[in-house]
C-alpha cells in the first residue's frame, strides 16, 4: 500500500507540467482529429471574444466572434502535434482525417453533440418510408473543383454515391466496413434519388452515414486509389494541393463550391482562399507561433492553461475518446468476476479528473458521459455501478487468494495523457494489494497486439466514439467491430442480445431506455472493459478569426462560413 506522499508528488508534478510547456509530443486522438474549425449557421446579435452566442434557432450550432460582413480572402494557418497519414478519404485515420469533408461531400451530418442540428450537404433532403428504407435526394450543383488530376469539373450524382458505398461495403481496410459490410443492403440509383436498404433496422445508421471519414469522393478517383496518396479532389469547400516533404499541407478554395452564405445575402462559400495546415510536434512552438499571430488556433492542454487565454475566443467541448482498462476475459485471472470487481472498485476515477485535468473531465461508465443522455447518471454510477470502494477490493482481492497480472500498454507517447493515466492506475491498483506487471511495447507492436488479442490486459487508448453503439459492443461476443478483435467481451448470450436490441431501436425513447438497461446488465456481470475519463477540449482561436462554431463537434468539418480579418 502506498502512502499519502505519493498523490502529494504526484499533484505538484502535475501543477509544474502545467506551468512550463514543455515538449508534449503526439496530442490527443481528438485534438488530431479536430485539425481545423468550421463555421456555419447565423448569429442574431453581438459578443465579446470568448463567449459563444447561441443563435434564435436551438437545433444551428453556437457562434465564437460573430462580425459580420465577412470579408473574402486569407490564408487559414493552422499546426497540429501527429502526422498526417493516409490522405485516402475511407481509409485515413491520422490528422488528414479531419480534412476529408473539407475536400469531399457527405451526404448528410448529423452533430453528434446536438443531434437536432443536421447539415445537409450532398443530400439536400431524405425520407424514411420504412424500418429498412432511406431515400436520398442528391443535390444539383455539388461541382468538383478546378484540378490537375484529371477528375471532370461536374457535379457528384448517385453514382457516386454508389460507387462509395461499394467500396466502404467490401473494403476491409475501408474505416466504415464494418458498418457497411453489416447493415447496408444494397444501393441503388434513379434519376436523382439514392435509396440505400438497410439488412435490419439498424438505430445508428443516420449517425455513421454522418462520419467524417464516410465522405463521396468523385468516382474517378475511387476507380484510381493511387491518387489518394498525397492528393485529392471533389466537391468539397476545399481542394488539396500540396503535402511537402517538411509535413505542410495546402488546400485551395473550390471555385465551384455550391455553397451560399444566407445570412449574407447568399455570398459564395468558402470566404477563406486558402487553408495551410503544419505539423509541429512540440507545443512551445506552436504556443510561440499562435502568439505572433503566425497561427489562428491552438489547442491549450488543459483549462487551466486555456485561462491565460481569457480574451480569446475559446470553444470548450468534450472529447469523445478516452482510456479504458481492457481485459482479456478468456484469461486468467480475469476469468474470475470477482476479480474484474475488485479492480473496477479498486478505480477512483475523481482522481483522474482532479490530477490530470485539474477538474475539467468527468468520470466515464460504460457510454462516456460526452454522449449525454446515453450515459447513466453521473450519481448512479458512483454509488450503484462503479462505486470506487477501497476496502471491497481488498476484500475481493484477500477473497480470490491475491490478484497479479499482466499490463500492456504503448510506451513512450503522451496521446490522451497515457502515460499520466498508467502511473495514476499502477498505484490505485497497489493500494487495493493488487500487482500490476507492466509490459510497455513500442506503439506498433502494442496496437498490433491489441487488434489480435494478444494480451491478458491493457490500458487501452480509444479512438471517438460519437455514438454508444461500439462502446456497448466492446461487451460482446463479437467485440467492436464484429470480428472477434481487439476484445471479445464476456461471451455473455443475454449481452450480446441486449446490446442487439439497443442497435436495432429506430423510436428514440426506446432506444435510450435499451441502451440504460444494457449498461445496467453488463455491469451486473462485471464488465471486462473499464472507460475511465472523458475531459474537455480548449480550442483558442485567433482574435481575427471570426463567426467560429462551437457545439456540434465533428459536424463543423462540413461548414464553412468562418472567415479571417486582414
Amino acid at each position: 500500500m502506498a502512502d499519502a506522499s505519493f498523490w502529494d508528488r504526484y499533484t505538484t508534478a502535475r501543477v509544474n507540467r502545467r506551468r512550463v510547456l514543455g515538449s508534449m509530443g503526439a496530442l490527443s486522438v481528438a485534438a488530431g482529429a479536430i485539425a481545423i474549425v468550421g463555421c456555419g449557421g447565423s448569429d442574431d446579435g453581438s459578443t465579446v471574444a470568448g463567449t459563444a452566442t447561441t443563435p434564435t434557432r436551438s437545433d444551428q450550432p453556437d457562434i465564437l466572434n460573430p462580425l459580420n460582413p465577412p470579408v473574402p480572402g486569407g490564408t487559414y494557418v493552422t499546426a497540429n502535434s501527429a502526422s498526417f497519414g493516409s490522405w485516402d478519404p475511407h481509409s485515413g485515420i491520422a490528422v488528414a482525417s479531419a480534412y476529408f469533408p473539407r475536400m469531399y461531400n457527405l451526404l448528410l451530418s448529423q452533430s453528434p453533440t446536438k443531434p437536432e442540428y443536421m447539415y445537409m450537404d450532398l443530400a439536400e433532403s431524405f425520407e424514411i418510408p420504412d424500418d429498412l428504407t432511406y431515400v436520398f435526394k442528391i443535390r444539383p450543383g455539388v461541382t468538383v473543383a478546378p484540378n490537375s488530376l484529371g477528375v471532370p469539373e461536374r457535379d457528384l450524382d448517385g453514382e457516386d454515391v454508389r460507387v462509395t458505398f461499394d467500396r466502404i461495403k467490401t473494403d476491409p481496410g475501408a474505416n466504415q466496413y464494418s458498418f457497411a459490410s453489416k447493415y447496408v443492403d444494397s444501393v441503388t440509383v434513379n434519376g436523382d434519388s439514392v435509396t440505400v436498404k438497410t439488412t435490419e433496422p439498424y438505430a445508428w445508421f443516420l449517425p455513421r452515414m454522418s462520419a467524417y471519414n464516410n465522405t463521396v469522393p468523385p468516382r474517378e478517383l475511387v476507380a484510381d486509389p493511387a491518387k489518394f496518396v498525397n492528393a485529392g479532389v471533389g466537391a468539397g469547400p476545399y481542394a488539396l494541393v500540396s503535402v511537402t516533404e517538411n509535413d505542410i499541407a495546402r488546400f485551395h478554395r473550390n471555385t465551384n463550391f455550391y455553397g451560399r452564405d444566407a445570412a449574407n445575402n447568399n455570398a459564395p462559400l468558402p470566404y477563406i482562399d486558402d487553408l495551410e495546415v503544419r505539423v509541429i510536434f512540440d507545443r512551445q512552438p506552436q504556443q510561440t507561433a499562435f502568439l505572433d499571430g503566425q497561427m489562428h488556433q491552438y489547442w491549450a492542454e488543459t483549462g487551466l492553461e486555456a485561462e491565460r487565454y481569457a480574451d480569446y475566443p475559446i470553444s470548450r467541448d468534450p472529447v469523445f475518446a478516452f482510456i479504458a482498462f481492457t481485459m482479456n476475459p478468456q484469461k486468467e485471472p480475469f476469468t474470475d468476476p470477482r476479480v474484474r470487481r475488485a479492480i473496477s472498485r479498486a478505480t477512483n476515477r475523481d482522481q483522474f479528473v482532479e490530477l490530470i485535468y485539474g477538474g475539467d473531465a468527468k468520470p466515464n461508465g460504460l457510454v462516456q458521459w460526452p454522449l449525454g443522455s446515453y450515459a447513466l447518471p453521473d450519481e448512479e454510477l458512483a454509488s450503484t455501478y462503479q462505486p470506487f470502494n477501497l476496502e471491497e477490493a481488498r476484500a475481493l482481492v484477500e477473497e480470490v487468494g491475491g490478484i497479479r497480472f499482466k499490463m500492456m500498454y504503448p510506451a513512450n507517447t503522451t496521446i490522451q495523457e497515457h502515460a499520466q493515466h498508467l502511473s495514476i492506475f499502477v498505484q490505485q491498483m497497489r493500494e487495493a494489494n493488487i500487482q500490476v506487471e507492466e509490459v510497455p511495447l513500442e506503439f506498433t507492436n502494442w496496437i498490433t497486439g491489441y487488434q489480435k488479442i494478444d494480451y491478458d490486459s491493457s490500458l487501452a487508448l480509444n479512438q471517438i466514439y460519437e455514438t454508444p453503439e461500439l462502446p456497448l459492443l466492446f461487451h460482446t461476443t463479437g467485440g467492436p467491430f464484429s470480428d472477434r478483435t481487439y476484445i471479445q467481451g464476456l461471451g455473455d448470450a443475454e449481452i450480446d442480445a441486449a446490446v442487439a436490441k439497443a442497435n436495432t431501436q429506430l423510436d428514440a425513447d426506446a432506444r435510450l431506455a435499451a441502451v440504460h438497461d444494457a449498461q445496467k446488465l453488463i455491469y451486473s456481470k462485471d464488465p471486462a472493459f473499464l472507460p475511465l475519463v472523458g475531459p474537455y477540449l480548449h480550442m483558442i482561436y485567433s482574435k481575427k478569426l471570426h463567426n467560429i462554431p462551437s457545439g456540434v463537434g465533428t459536424t463543423s468539418y462540413s461548414l464553412a462560413n468562418y472567415w479571417i480579418e486582414s
